[in-house]
Parts: C-alpha cells; sequence; structure tokens
C-alpha cells in the first residue's frame, strides 16, 4: 500500500511542479503553463506556448532529466503492480479495512495455527464475525483466501489491535504457540479495551497465574483439557457419546449461554416453569450476577434480571426461550 501511494504521489506531483514552474518562471496562463508541463512530461514535442528565456530553458533541462525520469519509473512500477495481481490485493485490503471499522461487538483470534484455524472455523460455521491477527504472510494469504478478515503483524502491537478494532471488539481469543507472546497479547488487549473478554492458551502451567494477573478472563490448556478429557473416557467410557452431542453437528444439537434482560417475560418464573412443554430443552446451569454458577440450578430457582443461562436444546427450543429472556 506504501508502494502504490508513493506512486501515486509522484504521478500527481510531477505535473504539478512542472505547471507551478512555468507559470511563474514564463508569466504564463495556468492552462499554458500545465500544457507546457505535460507536453516537456511526455516529450511528445509539440510546439511551444512562445519562445522560453534562459532561466525557463534550465528548467525544462531540468524537469526533463529528473522529472521524466520519475514518471517513466513510476509508470513501470505502476504496471509491474498491475501485472503481478499487487493491485488487486491492495484494493482488497484496503476494502477489508473499512469492512473492519464498521465492526462491533466481534471477535479477535491472534494466531492462525491449529488452535487459531479450529477457532476461527467454529466462528465462521456459527456466522459470528471475527478478525484473525497473524505474522506469517502464507497464513495470512491462506485466510484470507477462506474469505476470512486478516491481518499481518504482532498481536502485542497496540496499532495492531487497533487496526483490528480492539475498542469495539467484545472478545478476544490469543492462541498463539508461544505464552510470552499471550501474555503481552492480552496485557495489551486489557490495557486498551476495559471490559473486554479476554480468553488466552498456556502451554505450561506456570503461565497460568501470569495470565490472570494480566487480564485474561479464562484460561484454555489444549494439554491438560486433552489428557483430563481422554482419561475421563478411559474411566468412563459413555462420557463419548455426551462429548459427541457438544460438538457433532449432524445431532443439531447446540448449547448456548443467555443473559436475562430487564423486562424479559421470563423474570420471576421458576427454572420448571421455563422450560418448553415438550420437553427436550436442558437447563443445566444458572449464575446470578453476583455469585458461582449453579450446576444443575434447582427447579424452584426463579429467574432474575442479569441471570446467566447455560442452555442445551435444540434450535427451535432456543428460540423459544431466548423470546422469554428478552426485553418484551
Amino acid at each position: 500500500m506504501h508502494q502504490l501511494s508513493r506512486i501515486l504521489f509522484i504521478l500527481i506531483a510531477l505535473p504539478i511542479i512542472g505547471t507551478c514552474g512555468f507559470r511563474f518562471l514564463e508569466n504564463l496562463s495556468w492552462l499554458d503553463a500545465a500544457y507546457m508541463a505535460f507536453i516537456t512530461l511526455s516529450t511528445i514535442g509539440y510546439e511551444v506556448v512562445r519562445p522560453l528565456s534562459d532561466p525557463g530553458k534550465i528548467f525544462v533541462i531540468v524537469y526533463i532529466i529528473f522529472g521524466f525520469s520519475f514518471f517513466i519509473y513510476s509508470l513501470s512500477k505502476l504496471g509491474e503492480i498491475s501485472m503481478n495481481g499487487d493491485l488487486k490485493r491492495l484494493m482488497e485490503h484496503r476494502r477489508m479495512d473499512r469492512h473492519i471499522e464498521k465492526l462491533k461487538n466481534h471477535t479477535i483470534v491472534c494466531g492462525f495455527g491449529r488452535m487459531g484455524r479450529a477457532v476461527a472455523r467454529e466462528l465462521a460455521d456459527a456466522g459470528k464475525e471475527f478478525v484473525l491477527i497473524e505474522t506469517d504472510g502464507d497464513r495470512v494469504q491462506e485466510a484470507r483466501a477462506l474469505g476470512w478478515m486478516c491481518i499481518q503483524g504482532d498481536a502485542s502491537s497496540d496499532n495492531i489491535l487497533r487496526l483490528a478494532g480492539v475498542e469495539k471488539a467484545a472478545c478476544l481469543a490469543s492462541v498463539l504457540p508461544n505464552d510470552a507472546d499471550n501474555l503481552l497479547t492480552v496485557m495489551s488487549a486489557r490495557l486498551l479495551q476495559k471490559e473486554l473478554f479476554l480468553v488466552a492458551r498456556s502451554s505450561a502451567d506456570e503461565a497460568v497465574a501470569k495470565l490472570k494477573r494480566a487480564g485474561a478472563n479464562r484460561i484454555v490448556s489444549p494439554y491438560s483439557a486433552g489428557a483430563n478429557r481422554m482419561a475421563q473416557m478411559l474411566m468412563k467410557p459413555q462420557l463419548q457419546d455426551f462429548y459427541e452431542v457438544l460438538s457433532g453437528k449432524e445431532l443439531e444439537v447446540d448449547m448456548t449461554i443467555i443473559t436475562v434482560e430487564a423486562g424479559a417475560p421470563a423474570i420471576g418464573k421458576t427454572v420448571k416453569e421455563l422450560r418448553p412443554g415438550e420437553g427436550g430443552l436442558v437447563l443445566a446451569g444458572l449464575k446470578r450476577k453476583i455469585g458461582k454458577m449453579d450446576l444443575p440450578p434447582s427447579d424452584e430457582m426463579a429467574i432474575e434480571v442479569d441471570d446467566t443461562l447455560l442452555v442445551l436444546g435444540r434450535g427451535q427450543q432456543l428460540v423459544r426461550l431466548l423470546e422469554q429472556t428478552r426485553r418484551s
């Protein structure tokens, strides 16, 4: 983008310099001065408006030597950019920047390794808006080829985070391979956005406490989580069926978090009353605004404003529940 800007600046500046030179050295009108500048720059060689003075002739010599050289160089570079497809990529990059500027309450994913790809795929499948940040150019191109917005740069940089819209984002996931990079990214993001929900990856147990102090709301250790799940399956093989329910798209079962809004019809109802008559909806957890989550909640618990519900069910059931928890 910077190279294209320099080329366009040269192509615009050269005629302006020539026009001003002929205007003030030869006292020509603006139209005649512009005409002289363009025929000199292009070396077409049409007849001059009037014979030039000695200062005017010196100006023409200097203008041709330097101006024509820069002009031809800029045109050749512009053609090279167009032929290589760089111009198209630059325009796409600019469109992406404008799209990111309009985003609000989106998710930022820092890192496009194996875990970053998995997170991005889940967000894309759920129809969520997100922005990726990755340092490796090949991975950036891979993400963009998939139709995802991806910024190339250091995720711990304030400028890069601002380009990704961190000040208007709802969540940020730092899944970089290095704990130190994740720590710095979390600290930078927290300083830029106090309300941001931060999830960080941790490879080592000793990094967990540091990430929490840096401002991470949740910390995920792929190795510990994977080992725990494998151990649970070894001891209780039947748990595999439950994991498939949570992760298998073919079963059309979703797990979601719902926050009860002020004025919602559900306020005052009990957990038992909130369940649909035909059954099948599992209200697995309920968390008050202040306090821990009850897993599972008692049937007699009354729904209050700002309660957080952990719900497992099918699409239409969840839609009906959402209608009860939204302001009417």
